[in-house]
């Protein structure tokens, strides 16, 4: 077994343009051509907001030609469905299950895939650390020998339900060794604790990227999941400035930080 005090956050998939199509719509709906009609640029997700709110008036063309302004116009003006169109994919591992337990209540424009308890051998598995009890904390020292010794003693008991339910459950009753071992492990599992280290490919769409920053980001949120929603947050503004640059970032007095948007609920 091992303890891990802060995930990983990879960022694996983005939006792209198919430009010569895009020159065909604008060439057949006789607007003017792409460098014209598309500010944005080869920034490509802010073009897919760009080319899809000009969409609703077909002012391609035509009003703000700063794609900043035009951004933050939509930001500021609540226009939120057009940023539906951009999706970003994301594997995030070293999060507790008690963290995706709460990650997965985003549902509107989020898709999830999780490792899997029933499938996946979670013998040598890892626990993830709550903040609180981070090692450089050394304040709660003995608070942490509580949570260290309750995890082993869960990993342990864990690797003996596996090996005592391989003895005892006889292979006559399952159609493959597949489900043999599903069951076991499906069993098993029933001792591992909420810090039990999973890992999670997910898909969002902006407009709900911005809610879940919104809402993980700010001081009541649980911890771990508010350095989760941050670290998003940092790749994302990297990525996507136009996007998510509105975003500060505030140093808390307890070693932690939290985030808010200037356009708030888009």
């Amino acid at each position: 077994m091992a303890f891990k005090e802060n995930p990983s956050v990879y960022l694996v998939t983005k939006p792209a343009i198919n430009w010569p199509q895009i020159a065909n719509f604008f060439e057949e709906e006789n607007v003017p051509p792409i460098p014209d009609s598309v500010r944005a640029g080869d920034d490509e997700s802010a073009a897919v907001i760009e080319i899809s709110a000009r969409m609703c008036y077909m002012s391609y063309g035509r009003g703000r030609r700063d794609i900043t302004d035009f951004i933050n116009n939509l930001l500021s003006s609540k226009d939120g469905s057009v940023f539906e169109h951009v999706n970003y994919g994301l594997i995030v591992t070293g999060v507790s299950r008690s963290l995706t337990h709460e990650l997965v209540r985003h549902r509107a424009g989020f898709a999830y895939s999780q490792r899997s308890q029933r499938y996946v051998d979670e013998t040598e598995g890892t626990f993830v650390i709550p903040p609180a009890l981070s090692s450089e904390r050394d304040f709660t020292k003995e608070a942490r020998k509580v949570l260290d010794d309750a995890l082993v003693h869960a990993s342990e008991s864990y690797t003996e339900l596996v090996t005592a339910l391989e003895k005892s459950l006889p292979k006559s009753i399952f159609d493959s060794n597949t489900d043999r071992r599903k069951a076991i492990r499906q069993a098993a599992r029933s001792v591992l604790p909420n810090a039990t280290e999973t890992k999670i490919f997910i898909t969002a769409n902006v407009r709900a990227l911005r809610h879940f920053i919104e809402l993980r980001g700010a001081s009541f949120a649980d911890w771990e999941i508010r350095f989760l929603a941050i670290e998003i947050l940092k790749l994302l503004q990297v990525e996507a400035p136009l996007l998510f640059g509105d975003f500060l970032i505030e140093d808390l007095e307890d070693g932690t930080q939290i985030t808010y948007p200037k356009y708030s609920k888009v």
